[in-house]
């Protein structure tokens, strides 16, 4: 996991905020204000909802173990709750997230026992480059998106119904849980059990499926894209016919004060963890991954049949310059299911729905 850094929001989006402040005073109405300056900002804002206004969102990120990646040392924050026992030996480091990549929706800010911290209940998205419904949040320097053009491109993904397996679900880091635990070796607990509802719904289809419950990150959580990286190439091995790699986490966000980010959808009137879908680039050519458009192809379809299918459900495909041992294959991605204050339920709520779309996304590559 990267160390924590943070970003200000973008100037633009401040004489946005601004100018709405300044319609207020002149009594201009509430629909312009918001269909003008907050749209433009990147909000979604139902009404007296200015938590939306906060512009130090804290989001961990993937630590990949790649080129150009680096060492850790210091403990998750969201650890600092467990026995001492169970604290892995490396750090998640956490990158800013500005305002513009948040919509609000009515905020619940509540204690957390397990983190002596509150929690902000909100929905991200509208963020980054658009087409259509689906947004993508590219954070690549030399490497811009056009998500129609690769949309419009064939993954090199070919499924097979009713045959071996097409599809490897595995977990960099196993232990990654939800609230009340943050971290569990109870694999019913952990982002195991959200596998295993994406495990359901592929096998529901008949897409057969391997579900690697192999423990990466526990006791010792440096090298754990390492050991993850064995345990696909394993797989790969004993199962050449895997078209599809997912390596499912969740993932953790906090304001400055330290209100921990809890990112949320209602579907089908039941509330479900917003799920982020990342896809790797070789930005610079140092990473040796050649292959990652490949892999962006699958993403785009696949951000297209959950904001299709579960409207609101995704966060912004997060197209960045990294790994994440995504190089291995040609349909390999990293999925981020809600934070470490959703819970269990809403996260496997929404592997369920996930899944569901999976099946819709590979059911057109058969």
């Amino acid at each position: 996991m990267k160390g924590w850094t943070q970003k200000a929001a973008g100037f633009g989006s401040i004489v946005l905020v601004m100018i709405a402040v300044l319609c207020v005073a002149n009594r201009i109405p509430q629909v312009v204000t918001q269909n003008t300056a907050l749209a433009a900002a990147g909000f979604i804002m139902p009404g007296g909802a200015a938590e939306a206004f906060e512009s130090d969102f804290l989001e961990e990120e993937e630590e990949d173990g790649g080129t150009g990646s680096q060492a850790f040392s210091s403990v998750p924050e969201e650890m600092s709750s467990m026995p001492a026992s169970s604290v892995p030996e490396s750090s998640s480091q956490v990158s800013s997230q500005a305002s513009s990549e948040t919509s609000s929706t009515p905020a619940s800010s509540v204690p957390s026992s397990s983190l002596g911290a509150k929690i902000q209940e909100i929905s991200i998205a509208n963020s980054g480059v658009q087409y259509q419904n689906i947004w993508v949040r590219n954070s690549n320097k030399n490497h811009g998106i056009d998500i129609a053009s690769e949309l419009a491109k064939a993954p090199a993904v070919k499924i097979k119904k009713n045959s071996t397996p097409q599809v490897l679900i595995y977990h960099t880091h196993t232990t990654e849980a939800f609230l009340g635990d943050t971290r569990s070796q109870d694999l019913s607990r952990s982002v195991v059990a959200v596998g295993d509802q994406i495990e359901a719904q592929l096998k529901a289809a008949g897409i057969n499926v391997v579900h690697d419950k192999t423990v990466h990150d526990y006791p010792t959580y440096n090298g754990s894209y390492d050991r993850s990286k064995v345990t696909m190439q394993k797989n790969l091995k004993q199962y050449p016919g895997i078209q599809v790699t997912l390596d499912i986490h969740r993932d953790a966000m906090a304001a400055s004060n330290g209100t921990r980010i809890k990112p949320t959808a209602v579907i089908n009137g039941k509330k479900a963890a917003q799920v982020m879908i990342i896809s790797g680039c070789d930005d610079d050519g140092t990473y040796g991954f050649p292959n990652w458009e490949y892999n962006l192809r699958l993403a785009v379809r696949l951000q297209q049949s959950v904001a299709t299918m579960y409207p609101g459900l995704a966060r912004p495909l997060n197209f960045c310059p990294r790994k994440y041992n995504e190089n291995l294959t040609k349909g390999s991605l990293l999925v981020e299911i809600g934070t470490e204050v959703n819970t269990l339920d809403e996260a496997k709520y929404t592997g369920e729905l996930f899944g569901k779309a999976l099946v819709d996304t590979l059911n057109k590559l058969t």
